[in-house]
């Protein structure tokens, strides 16, 4: 197996520091302008909103966004709205596998590209490109999902709740 060194290691680009800061974020954009084209909002919750993403080939992928302010990362925050953020994570997960009922359910905070606050909440399917393992991201930022479909489970969300 090949290692690599940290010489080797790719840097952080150089506006990152500016990133995590807030500067420019794409996501406090999205939180305030939602583009429809990107994702459809379903939940309003304590402290973030939940969005039905209309792309890629994953059928009820949603993000939970912190709403509030720009944050990186969940330990900016004080405790009480951290368990708030991550209760409303929770509660848009659990509205997607009680309605599709898929074969796993995937959660991931990572905030590498867009650095705010944000959580993904993945369905894994019982037919999945991917199935006991990763999937690639590619998966959920390809191609328009169907509008008919948007429609139905963006409606059948939202009274879930």
């Amino acid at each position: 197996m090949e290692t690599t060194t940290m010489d080797q290691w790719t840097p952080w680009p150089d506006d990152w520091p500016a990133r995590k800061d807030g500067h420019e974020c794409a996501l406090c954009t999205f939180v305030r302008e939602e583009d429809p084209d990107w994702g459809v909002r379903v939940y309003t919750g304590q402290v973030a909103n939940g969005y039905l993403s209309v792309r890629g080939r994953i059928p009820g992928y949603c993000w939970v966004i912190w709403r509030d302010g720009h944050v990186c990362e969940p330990t900016e925050v004080d405790p009480a709205d951290a368990q708030r953020f991550f209760a409303d994570l929770l509660t848009v997960g659990r509205a997607v596998e009680q309605l599709l009922q898929p074969a796993k359910m995937n959660y991931s905070v990572l905030g590498n590209s867009v650095p705010h606050l944000h959580g993904h909440v993945v369905p894994r399917p019982h037919r999945d490109p991917a199935a006991g393992g990763p999937l690639p991201w590619e998966h959920l930022h390809e191609e328009r999902r169907p509008a008919d479909e948007v429609r139905d489970l963006t409606d059948r969300l939202r009274n879930h709740f």
